[in-house]
C-alpha cells in the first residue's frame, strides 16, 4: 500500500510540473526578478529559465540579461515594482530582494490599502523525489478568524481546480482531541477554528482529514494541500523542509493581487521554478480571488 500511494505521488508530481511547463510554453513572457547575488547556481537557473521568460534582472549584472543594475536592496524592490505597475512586464519574481518591503512597496505604487497578515493568500509548493504537494500561505503572523482560513482556502482551492490538480486536504492543529484539552486558552481556540474548517471542507464534498500535528502522515497519505495550524508554524516547518531536509520550492504565487506576483526566500539558489510559473500563471491561470 505505501508503494503504491508512493507511485500516485510520484504521477502526480510529473502531471503538476507537466501542467506548468506546458502553459509556460504557450507564450514567453517578460518577467522581472530581484537578483542581489549572482551565485553560479542562480545564474545557471536564470539560464535555463530564460526558455520561457525574458528576463529583466534588477539588481545585480548578470551577463547575458536585460539588467536594471541597483545596489540598494529597497531600491530595487522599487524598481521591480514599477516594472509591474507600467505595464512593462507580465509579471514579477521576488527572487532575492526583501520580503515584506517590496509587498510594501506593491501597495504603495498600486494605491491600494496594504493587505492585512490574516488575508495574505501565497501558499506554497514543495517538491522532495516521489512527493509534491502544496501548504497554505506561511507567512501570517497574527492570528486568523476561521472567516479568513475559509477565505485562504477557497482561493488556493480554487488554483488547484484550474491546475487540474484534485484536493486531498490534510488540515493540522493544535491538538488531539484527548491531549492537553482545556489546559491551555490558545491551543484550544486554534484547535477549534481547524475543527470547523475540517467541517467546512468536508461539507463542500472536499476529500479532508484532520491530522493534529502529524505533518508527516498527511505527506505520506498523499494530502495535496496541507493546512498548517498557524502560520509561525507553518512557516517553521516549511523553512525546516527547504534548508535542511531538501525539499524544492516549486512556486509561490500571491493569488489575491490582481496581478502576477511570484514570491518566495530569498535565500534559495535556483529559481528556475519560480520563473516557469510565473510565465504559466501570466499564460492563463493566475488571478485568482477577490484583490
Amino acid at each position: 500500500m505505501g508503494l503504491l500511494r508512493r507511485l500516485n505521488n510520484f504521477i502526480h508530481m510529473i502531471e503538476l510540473t507537466n501542467i506548468i511547463l506546458q502553459r509556460a510554453k504557450l507564450n514567453k513572457r517578460k518577467i522581472a526578478i530581484g537578483i542581489i547575488r549572482p551565485i553560479p547556481e542562480t545564474i545557471e537557473s536564470l539560464k535555463k529559465a530564460s526558455e520561457f521568460a525574458d528576463l529583466v534582472v534588477v539588481g545585480a549584472k548578470v551577463d547575458g540579461f536585460n539588467n536594471i543594475v541597483e545596489e540598494n536592496d529597497d531600491e530595487a524592490s522599487r524598481i521591480i515594482i514599477k516594472l509591474l505597475k507600467e505595464g512593462k512586464v507580465d509579471g514579477i519574481v521576488r527572487g532575492q530582494v526583501k520580503d515584506s518591503f517590496t509587498l510594501d512597496e506593491f501597495h504603495r505604487q498600486f494605491g491600494k490599502e496594504p493587505l492585512p497578515s490574516n488575508r495574505k493568500v501565497a501558499f506554497a509548493l514543495l517538491q522532495k523525489g516521489d512527493y509534491c504537494f502544496s501548504v497554505s500561505t506561511c507567512s501570517i503572523y497574527q492570528g486568523m478568524t476561521l472567516e479568513d482560513k475559509i477565505y485562504e482556502v477557497d482561493c488556493i482551492i480554487e488554483y488547484m481546480v484550474k491546475m487540474g490538480i484534485k484536493p486531498k486536504i490534510g488540515v493540522m492543529s493544535s491538538l488531539r482531541p484527548t491531549s492537553k484539552v482545556g489546559k491551555y486558552s490558545s491551543l484550544d481556540e486554534i484547535a477549534a477554528i481547524n475543527r470547523q474548517l475540517t467541517k467546512y471542507l468536508q461539507d463542500k464534498g472536499y476529500d479532508t482529514k484532520e491530522y493534529y500535528f502529524e505533518y508527516e502522515t498527511a505527506v505520506w497519505e498523499g494530502c495535496s494541500l496541507i493546512i498548517p495550524a498557524t502560520g509561525l508554524v507553518g512557516n517553521a516547518w516549511m523553512k525546516a523542509l527547504m534548508y535542511l531536509g531538501e525539499w524544492k520550492l516549486l512556486a509561490c504565487p500571491y493569488l489575491n493581487m490582481g496581478v502576477i506576483y511570484e514570491d518566495g526566500s530569498r535565500n534559495e539558489k535556483d529559481f528556475y521554478w519560480h520563473i516557469v510559473h510565473c510565465v504559466a500563471m501570466a499564460n492563463g491561470f493566475g488571478r485568482i480571488g477577490k484583490a
